[in-house]
């Protein structure tokens, strides 16, 4: 019987394919852009071979260690009210973990260093960060506190990865990766979900995917292999933590009083969409005003068909869509918030005006 994305099962290693076919990376994009409404938070990552498994398991829970610093303060309760990462700010932060903990899933002392570790280094989200200190923990410590602390940053139940397997591994690097695909999901309880071509000794399940989305994923060219690392959903409500793009938007933004009312990274149900919701990067809803930043990913035939289908809709339910480059931003931020600020307040105009 064919699973929904809430049906799929944590704690186990499987592989996903559709109902008709196997599921390439277009088709997870489309799934997994907005993040489901229902399952658990789901990140995906594009496995290399290794040489061991303890090679694989080290790589995937540094990343997830990076990831973890980077969503703070989403997943701690009351973390946005640390002041700066001083050494009262970094006990403060212990404090509130070992409060989190109590009578509930996670282990205290490691989310304490893990909490001490993020606001040290708040703000920053980057593979470059040098190793959370609570890496002295035992590996299975690790896998779990991390899988816990990703699903709260989403307000999820549990944490899932989607690992997109390499075109045709080589025996020793199938073994490794199920190995270490398996130890995970044991230690860590999350769902490992493996996406690509059939691997051997993991069971198979099917998961429903939707006809318009199967349809747009068959009008896309072949997909280009992933990048070698965790791909994370944005936090609803907020400008991506990885996204230096957005973090600038968003910090010239709040200097400027006409930009009032607006919301970042939320989902909109069209009216008219092959999707079954949309997700936008920042929107004035009451202004009808959504305004896309794209990076390079988007100049992909792929990303390109995918925009104008999303553009489309939205234009048919009455949104104008202002799209800026990376480097547009980066290179005269001014003259985006010009053109934004020109719009919303030529759009604010016609509204007043229409209900005199």
């Amino acid at each position: 019987m064919p699973f929904t994305w809430g049906d799929l099962p944590v704690g186990r290693v499987l592989r996903i394919a559709g109902v008709d076919s196997s599921i390439d990376a277009n088709v997870m994009e489309l799934l997994l852009d907005p993040l489901p409404e229902t399952g658990p938070a789901v990140v995906t990552y594009a496995a290399a071979e290794c040489d061991s498994v303890a090679d694989l398991v080290g790589s995937i829970l540094r990343e997830l260690e990076t990831l973890a610093v980077g969503l703070f303060p989403a997943w701690l309760p009351e973390g946005d009210k640390l002041d700066g990462p001083g050494g009262g700010g970094m006990a403060a932060a212990r404090v509130l973990a070992m409060r989190m903990a109590t009578g509930g899933r996670h282990f205290g002392p490691f989310l304490a260093e893990l909490a001490a570790h993020a606001i040290q280094h708040r703000g920053e989200f980057s593979l470059a960060l040098r190793p959370v200190r609570g890496r002295r923990f035992p590996a299975e410590v690790r896998a779990a506190g991390l899988a816990r602390v990703v699903a709260a940053a989403y307000g999820r139940q549990a944490a899932a990865l989607v690992v997109h397997v390499p075109e045709k591994p080589s025996s020793h690097g199938e073994t490794v990766l199920v190995a270490g695909c398996e130890w995970l999901a044991h230690q860590s309880g999350m769902g490992v979900w493996l996406v690509g071509p059939e691997v051997k000794r993991v069971e198979t399940v099917h998961l429903t995917v939707p006809e318009a989305v199967a349809r747009l994923a068959a009008r896309l060219p072949p997909p280009e292999t992933p990048a070698k690392s965790l791909r994370v959903p944005p936090l609803r409500g907020e400008p991506a933590r990885y996204s230096e793009v957005e973090q600038a938007v968003e910090k010239a933004l709040l200097d400027c009083p006409w930009a009032h009312g607006r919301e970042w990274n939320q989902t909109y149900a069209s009216n008219d969409s092959l999707f079954v919701t949309i997700r936008t990067d920042l929107m004035w809803a009451h202004e009808k005003c959504v305004v896309e930043l794209d990076g390079p990913e988007h100049l992909t035939p792929a990303k390109a068909e995918m925009d104008r289908i999303r553009d489309r809709h939205l234009e048919r339910d009455g949104f104008t869509v202002l799209r800026f480059t990376n480097e547009q931003v980066l290179d005269d931020l001014p003259a985006v918030l010009r053109r934004i600020r020109d719009f919303l307040l030529g759009r604010r105009l016609g509204l007043s005006e229409g209900a005199v």
